[in-house]
């Protein structure tokens, strides 16, 4: 995180006082893996003084937000490529929490972002559930497991097994999971029979 990590020597004050939403990416991120290690390094993550988890969620949605770009969001941009090659230089165990603490809807989001996953980032993000509010659960559950197998099906499958011989795995995961791998032979077979459709 040498290249993010710069600190504040040298800074103008002014920047040091921008809110959030007006920061560079790279001063966002710095300012978020900040509160992300000091989370991170506290005993039981909810030290007093620190940001807890789901107090710094809305902060990854606004970074996502501003920076957008990757295969996940559709689209591709200068900032979405900035932000990526910053996201290189993140210690493993920082993502990993900024993976426990982002959103289920941001997921998909950040794993475009990423150059790759490990197993225990997948299961976290496989392991959080919509909102009780949200109409359609098992779309936005779909995408989550998309974003898993864009990056490696090979780690969709091996954290999707070790979720289910968890001790407490999601209600109706293995359904779920199940219906996902079922639509994704639908399609496969339908590429197959179609490959020029789109």
């Amino acid at each position: 995180m040498d290249k993010v990590r710069k600190g504040s020597t040298g800074r103008k004050w002014y920047e040091n006082s921008l809110p959030f939403v007006a920061q560079s990416p790279e001063m966002q991120l710095e300012w978020l893996v900040d509160r992300l290690s000091r989370l991170r390094s506290s005993k039981n993550k909810e030290k007093r003084g620190l940001l807890t988890c789901r107090e710094l969620t809305p902060y990854i949605s606004l970074l996502l937000d501003g920076n957008a770009g990757g295969k996940e969001s559709g689209t591709t941009s200068v900032a979405g490529d900035v932000l990526r090659d910053l996201l290189d230089n993140v210690k493993a165990s920082d993502l990993l929490l900024m993976v426990e603490c982002a959103e289920i809807y941001d997921i998909p989001r950040l794993f475009g972002l990423l150059r790759t996953i490990s197993e225990e980032q997948a299961v976290l993000a496989m392991t959080k559930v919509p909102p009780p509010y949200e109409k359609n659960p098992l779309l936005v559950i779909d995408r989550v497991f998309h974003a898993v197998k864009e990056k490696s099906p090979e780690i969709l499958a091996s954290a999707a097994e070790e979720i289910m011989n968890s001790d407490n795995p999601p209600k109706d995961f293995v359904a779920n999971y199940e219906r996902f791998r079922e639509i994704m032979m639908d399609e496969h077979i339908l590429s197959m029979l179609y490959p020029k459709a789109n």
